[in-house]
């Protein structure tokens, strides 16, 4: 296992960053289409690393739903007040996570 854990915190940690930065009015487009990348790699990243972790595996389908709704392939769009609170909850969602990582 080694520094697994210690990847798997830092990919949600900077994908929680992103998502709060993303409250930041007049960000540019591209902004986004980058967040979505990376929410979406992360949330998929956690739930693939967690699923055998017995403390840890209810996480799977709630980091696979967040996958699905940041994907940027087949994107879903909200309006931007509904991203905001998904955004938000998203990145307390991915810091509480991070915590109980170890």
């Amino acid at each position: 296992m080694g520094d697994e854990p210690k990847r798997l915190r830092v990919a949600l940690l900077v994908a929680a960053l992103m998502l709060c930065f993303a409250v930041i009015p007049a960000l540019p487009y591209i902004y986004f289409i980058l967040l979505r990348w990376v929410v979406c790699a992360a949330a998929a990243y956690a739930a693939f690393k967690l699923k055998d972790r017995p403390s840890l595996s209810g996480h799977f389908i709630p980091l696979w739903i967040v996958a699905v709704l940041f994907n940027p392939l087949i994107p879903v769009y909200l309006t931007g007040l509904i991203w905001l609170m998904i955004d938000l909850a998203c990145a307390v969602y991915f810091l509480t996570l991070s915590k109980k990582i170890s």
